[in-house]
């Protein structure tokens, strides 16, 4: 990579840092929309510990000029009283990288939640760029990432197959639990936006999946399930390879870019497979 290239992905980084550290986003403009392009297209030939230095786990409460000259904590606008109580059915966390709640991490949320419960847990994500790795694991059911909106909340790591030892560990947001749910948030993986590397204008040359579902038997009881979604980004795509016999992946309500392969489906060089899938949009 040159001095150059070099030069700009830490300026992107670093711009990206201070603008995802503000307490409050509009949630209807897209920050992200605009830098995380070029920062996650440039960084994946930067080493992760340059880039984890850049964005540290925790900026910390800065301060702020008011309009009335006084000076006080970026945290004074958080919305009051948040995250609400406890319910019956729903337990709320919250987590925001300048310290205003109850966590900087996404992760250190996710460790807090508990254990095999039966309610829900609602891990409430304020706007910004969450460079970590995320891992719910089986004893973690039920748990609901509610983000800001796609174009301004985000969690992004850059593993790959080989760096994770194996395509089974590369994802950037690992879910073993069951009952997940993600809501306005976007989830990266190395130079991605989308799950396909970038190819030359015009090129017709599928090479990635947005999914990948694995269901090994039809009385699996799993899915993908994507909900008032949008895919977009570069190269060509399909929406999903199936990975086991029986793979299940829906599309509802959700606006595709033009990067979706015509023929949208691929049977993972196996054909049988066409006629056990469950496969809509």
């Amino acid at each position: 990579m040159s001095l150059k290239t070099t030069c700009l992905t830490y300026f992107v980084a670093i711009f990206a840092v201070l603008l995802a550290s503000r307490h409050v986003i509009d949630p209807n403009s897209s920050p992200l929309k605009h830098i995380v392009d070029l920062s996650l297209a440039t960084t994946s030939s930067v080493p992760s510990n340059i880039i984890s230095y850049l964005i540290p786990n925790h900026i910390g409460r800065h301060h702020k000029k008011k309009d009335n000259g006084t000076i006080g904590s970026i945290c004074d606008d958080f919305p009051r009283g948040f995250p609400p109580p406890d319910t019956n059915t729903t337990s709320y966390l919250c987590v925001d990288r300048n310290g205003c709640c109850n966590f900087t991490l996404v992760q250190a949320a996710v460790d807090a939640a508990p254990a095999l419960s039966q309610k829900r847990t609602t891990i409430w994500i304020n706007n910004g760029l969450y460079y970590e790795k995320i891992l719910i694991p089986k004893n973690k059911p039920n748990i609901t990432f509610q983000g800001q909106g796609y174009e301004s909340t985000a969690i992004a790591w850059n593993d790959t197959a080989n760096s994770s030892h194996g395509t089974f560990y590369s994802g950037s947001v690992q879910v073993y639990a069951d009952n997940f749910v993600a809501k306005n948030i976007s989830f990266m993986n190395c130079q991605l936006i989308s799950m396909a590397n970038p190819v030359p204008p015009g090129s017709k040359n599928v090479n990635g999946a947005v999914t990948a579902h694995g269901r090994a038997s039809k009385d699996n009881n799993t899915g993908f399930a994507f909900v008032n979604c949008f895919i977009g980004g570069t190269g060509r795509v399909w929406l999903g390879r199936a990975w086991r016999p029986f793979s299940r992946v829906v599309f509802v309500n959700t606006t595709m870019a033009d990067i979706i392969a015509p023929e949208g489906w691929n049977d993972f060089n196996d054909p049988t497979r066409d006629q056990s899938v469950t496969q809509h949009n």
